[in-house]
């Protein structure tokens, strides 16, 4: 049985990744001062993106889901013929409208999908479920890792996604802003993206920077750090303790608004990969998506693992 892994464009993972395991991205259309584009993931449009856009306040930006019928179009043109199952991991419902179009777009099919597959030969049914992921950023990347792990076990598509049902309590998504004004004016959802008014004028004041969990579809301020490099630090610090108390899955997933590179030179990422390594947990870091960078600003970082609930 061939089964698909689909994720939308907020979901952060290395190319390369992408591209060996097979992974479809539903794109998001991105905004920028009146004129739109396509977020599809791909890694020099998206540093260009935080370049020439996103990095300017003074130009208003905004990140939405593709139409009902274009992610039709995508399920039915590219998926229908590829595979049996389909399993769509959508960004948070409670920050993004991707999981209830998907999900309009999967009834959608159902007629056509039939016809497809008989014109094309193809016997057998065809199945897709969409599944909140109630996260974002890396978060939805650990998650999307876990899900090429298991379907390449064979599990059984209906235990693969409880499986991952039951792992969305399981992941644990930090992110650090590295401006507060994207994550107040912008944020993730919320009326001030989970930064009150007084957070927003210690943070402008004393350059104080929240770590923001988002788990489960909702988001909490679980620490504070003066200075970014203090606050990424604190969240490397907390993946590679996560690591040391013992993962779910063995995969941890990171991901930065500008140039990987800098977090490479942080010393506290290079202490995580070295954990990492010595306990054979995979770590990816990746460019942040466009469409969270519209969001969380220049210079975020995102740390996701897949831990057992305290």
């Amino acid at each position: 049985m061939r089964i698909g892994v689909v994720v939308d464009s907020s979901c952060d993972l290395p190319r390369s990744y992408v591209e060996e395991h097979g992974i479809h991205v539903l794109p998001t259309v991105l905004e920028f001062g009146g004129k739109s584009y396509v977020d599809s993931r791909n890694p020099e449009e998206t540093m260009g993106f935080f370049r020439r856009y996103i990095s300017d306040r003074a130009i208003p930006a905004r990140s939405t889901a593709c139409s009902v019928d274009e992610i039709r179009d995508i399920f039915l043109n590219e998926l229908v013929l590829a595979y049996d199952r389909v399993l769509v991991l959508s960004a948070c419902a409670a920050r993004s409208d991707t999981f209830q179009r998907a999900t309009d777009a999967s009834y959608g099919i159902l007629q056509a999908y039939r016809e497809r597959r008989e014109l094309a030969g193809q016997s057998g049914s065809f199945s897709l479920r969409v599944l909140d992921s109630g996260t974002l950023c890396a978060g939805q990347g650990v998650l999307a890792c876990q899900a090429v792990r298991l379907a390449g076990e064979h599990l059984p598509f209906e235990k693969l996604r409880r499986a991952l049902r039951d792992d969305v309590r399981r992941t644990h998504c930090i992110v650090v802003p590295n401006d507060l004004y994207y994550l107040r004016n912008r944020g993730l959802g919320g009326a001030g993206g989970g930064v009150g008014r007084t957070g927003y004028a210690l943070g402008r004041l004393a350059d104080v920077k929240p770590l923001v969990e988002i788990t489960s579809g909702g988001t909490k301020i679980v620490d504070r750090a003066r200075g970014f490099a203090a606050a990424a630090s604190t969240a490397l610090e907390r993946a590679r303790d996560a690591i040391r108390r013992g993962l779910h899955a063995p995969v941890v997933t990171l991901s930065f608004g500008g140039d990987p590179r800098i977090v490479r030179d942080m010393p506290a990422y290079q202490d995580l990969e070295a954990h990492a390594a010595a306990q054979r947990v995979d770590l990816h870091l990746a460019v942040m998506s466009a469409t969270m960078g519209v969001r969380l600003g220049p210079g975020a970082l995102s740390a996701a693992w897949l831990e057992e609930p305290a």
